[in-house]
């Protein structure tokens, strides 16, 4: 599709293996823009709310909006979401000027493999799914 600048909009959560598929897009020729979800987040102290983290001093609030804008003014044309949480991706993916793609869904229960419902006897059962429905 001729596109040299891959944008990558990542959580915090994956950030390691965030920074193998920047490796890998890098590594296939591409120019790499990534940006975390926390970049330019708000302390969720300033809004009082409840953090993760009580021992932190700081913990900022996801801003998905900001990670597509930093991405649009670095160049992004094929935007890449990796890991961000649901409606978060759709922030993220409406703000993008591109089109975006998604590389992980994020699934804490299932270790970001939503499908292993589908695969999954223990899952489907639990569910109520029938495997010949599926």
């Amino acid at each position: 599709m001729g596109y040299k600048t891959i944008g990558l909009g990542f959580c915090m959560g994956i950030r390691r293996e965030a920074k193998g598929f920047a490796k890998y897009f890098a590594d296939q020729g591409f120019r790499v823009a990534s940006v975390c979800c926390k970049n330019c987040g708000i302390g969720k102290d300033v809004l009082g709310l409840k953090k993760v983290n009580q021992e932190s001093a700081i913990e900022p609030m996801c801003n998905p909006k900001a990670q597509a804008h930093y991405l649009n003014e670095h160049g992004a044309e094929l935007f890449v979401s990796a890991g961000l949480c649901v409606g978060h991706d759709a922030l993220f993916s409406k703000a993008c000027h591109g089109p975006v793609t998604t590389l992980v869904v994020k699934d804490r229960v299932l270790g970001n493999n939503p499908m292993a419902v589908v695969y999954s006897g223990y899952w489907r059962k639990k569910l109520g799914l029938d495997e010949k429905d599926l």
